[in-house]
Order: C-alpha cells, then sequence, then structure tokens
C-alpha cells in the first residue's frame, strides 16, 4: 500500500510539476508559415487544457507531446461561412487524452488537418460537423466513447490509415450528439 502511494505521488508530481497550460502557449504563439498562431511544443512536458478558436488559423507541430486535457473540453475550431470567419487547425504528432467532452472538435465551416495524433480516453475523440474540411491521417482512437464522430451530411472526410480499439464506437457517421 506504501509503494502505490509512492508511486501515485511520484505520478501527480511528474504530471503536474512538468505540465504548462496549452492555452498560455497559444497566446504566446505568433504568426508563422502562413498561420495566424503557430505552436511548437516541447515532448518534454505536459501540455494541459485546451484551445479554441473561431476566427484564426492554428497549427500545433506536437513533436510527440501529451495535452492532458483534464478532464475539460478540448481543441476547437468553429467557422462561420455567414459571416465569412473561417478558422482552421492543422495538428500534428500530439497524444491527447483524459478530455471530459471531446479531444478535437471541429465544427462550422473550415479546412483542417490531423496528422499521427493518439485521441486516448476522451468522450468523442474527433467530432466533425457542419461545413467541415478534414483529412485525418495515421491517428489512433483508444478508449473513447466515439473514436470519430461525423455529425451532418455536408462533411468531408478523409480517413486514411488510422486505428481504433476499445472504443465504445469507432466510426460513426451522422450521430446524434
Amino acid at each position: 500500500m506504501k509503494l502505490k502511494n509512492i508511486i501515485n505521488l511520484s505520478l501527480f508530481v511528474l504530471t503536474y510539476a512538468y505540465s504548462i497550460s496549452l492555452y498560455d502557449v497559444y497566446v504566446q504563439a505568433g504568426p508563422a508559415y502562413g498561420y495566424d498562431r503557430y505552436i511548437e511544443l516541447d515532448p518534454n512536458f505536459i501540455y494541459t487544457g485546451g484551445i479554441g478558436s473561431g476566427e484564426e488559423s492554428i497549427y500545433i507541430q506536437g513533436n510527440g507531446a501529451v495535452i492532458d486535457l483534464l478532464e475539460g473540453t478540448g481543441i476547437w475550431i468553429a467557422g462561420d461561412i455567414n459571416n465569412n470567419i473561417t478558422g482552421s487547425l492543422d495538428i500534428d504528432h500530439c497524444t491527447i487524452t483524459n478530455g471530459g467532452s471531446y479531444g478535437i472538435n471541429l465544427s462550422g465551416y473550415s479546412t483542417n488537418s490531423i496528422t499521427n495524433c493518439n485521441l486516448i480516453d476522451v468522450h468523442w475523440g474527433i467530432q466533425v460537423s457542419d461545413d467541415i474540411h478534414v483529412t485525418i491521417r495515421n491517428c489512433n482512437f483508444i478508449d473513447n466513447s466515439y473514436g470519430l464522430a461525423i455529425i451532418g451530411e455536408e462533411t468531408d472526410v478523409n480517413l486514411s490509415y488510422c486505428n481504433a480499439w476499445s472504443n465504445d464506437y469507432n466510426y460513426m457517421l451522422n450521430c446524434i450528439g
């Protein structure tokens, strides 16, 4: 019992002593390579919390870093075609875990790319709705309620080389959320 408590305490300290708010990194990120926010993560840190935008193009180069959502919402983009607001998300090499709602939520109107990502233990791994265009490539969906949930008929999802296991539902089309 004592060893278990020591291990749990050690994991807690490692998780929170070397963690950084993803929102803080997002706020500090500037434009680069044609993106409004260019974020490069360090794999030696755990990033906590989610971010979202409706107007900005965001690139996240994960470099293998972990994003712990702390049972909260994840990363979201919500463009609005009626008001010509087209945010976008391109994300590469991240592990997104421990979400209470979704890992990545794409809604409204935008073009996005999700590559080489792991979505683990979030309710909806990736949720796509409305007039979204997204390429999802080389991703793993593990221990989620839904690995990939596609809502609506206007979506354009290009899914390739992905794995899904231990989800309640791996790939769902026209889900009612």
